[in-house]
């Protein structure tokens, strides 16, 4: 009885052990591979440096893209040229680990072989975590970034672009009318 108890137990821990569970675990396991790129960049770092560019910027829809991007914490970055560094069979797995931890599909996109995957883990409306995964057949990018975002800030800041490009259209159309001679 005793050796199909320890069977049992050795079976469980390599199948919980084998494929990472969180980004952060998948990012220890990927970092060192050859032909992977890694970097990582304290929140600190991120908030420190939107500040001192929101301050010299004056541009409207530059400083309201920044004020978004000093929300966003610790970043995490894998690339690799080589797609075969990390099989596939792995990328599914993590990717069904993490929807049953918590994330969920924001936006998916498959267009032959490149598949883009933006994923979020939000709480209380805001995103606290964001992931967009990008795979193909000449390479690999996993972003992981921790934030403190909330939806209404995205809906705000696409509303302004969308405004604004509006009143661009706007402002052609009457720069075209005036260029054309009348009769």
């Amino acid at each position: 009885m005793r050796p199909i108890l320890f069977f049992a137990a050795v079976v469980l821990m390599l199948s919980s052990c084998s494929t990472p569970k969180n980004t952060a675990q998948f990012y220890q396991t990927y970092k060192n591979e050859p032909g992977v790129t890694n970097f990582k960049l304290p929140g600190w770092l991120v908030w420190l440096g939107g500040g001192l560019v929101y301050n010299s910027i004056q541009e409207d829809g530059s400083r309201a893209a920044l004020r978004i991007a000093r929300k966003v914490g610790k970043m995490r970055l894998l690339a690799s040229e080589n797609a075969t560094v990390i099989p596939p069979q792995e990328i599914n797995a993590f990717l069904g680990h993490i929807k049953q931890n918590g994330f969920d599909d924001l936006l998916s996109v498959r267009s032959g072989g490149s598949t883009v995957n933006f994923m979020v883990n939000d709480r209380r409306g805001k995103i606290r975590n964001l992931l967009i995964l990008v795979n193909d057949e000449d390479g690999f990018v996993f972003l992981d970034l921790k934030t403190r975002i909330k939806y209404q800030e995205i809906t705000e800041l696409i509303n302004y672009f969308i405004q604004k490009s509006k009143e661009e259209d706007e402002k052609e159309k009457e720069e075209a009318e005036e260029d054309t001679p009348r009769a």
